[in-house]
């Protein structure tokens, strides 16, 4: 039990610095892309890609939606991003099981509403150990 909570631990860790992560991109390529092109803020459309203002495209975990001439990135609500990849929902991302088998964990990828959540498992699956009155 106690490796189970220590690999949750590690994992709740590792997802942190990877959102962190994730948003240091995401500055790093508003603040560049709001430079390439020479755009102005009073353009309604985008360049590098070409796109109109409000148009949104999608890649992996980075959304970048076109406003007022500037590409932004966001992170993708839709999809779960874990360690720099992206997951549909209704998917397996992690699965671990313990040494001696009993206890399987797991990080799965669910839909609460319109966005994409990780869902933290853990299930025992060896069998309880009898009482003393069940082996009498």
């Amino acid at each position: 039990f106690t490796s189970t909570r220590e690999s949750l631990n590690i994992l709740a860790k590792k997802m942190k610095f990877d959102i962190m992560s994730m948003l240091v991109i995401a500055g790093v390529l508003a603040a560049h892309l709001s430079e390439v092109g020479g755009v102005k803020m009073n353009e309604k459309t985008c360049t590098k890609p070409k796109g109109n203002n409000g148009e949104s495209r999608t890649e992996g975990c980075l959304k970048q939606t076109c406003k007022n001439g500037v590409w932004r990135p966001s992170l993708e609500e839709t999809v779960c991003c874990y360690d720099r990849e992206a997951f549909t929902t209704n998917t397996a991302i992690l699965t671990t099981t313990s040494q001696d088998g009993c206890t399987t964990t797991s990080i799965d990828c669910r839909l609460d509403g319109d966005k994409a959540r990780m869902v933290f498992q853990v299930e025992n699956s060896c069998p309880k150990p009898a009482t003393e009155n069940q082996v009498e």
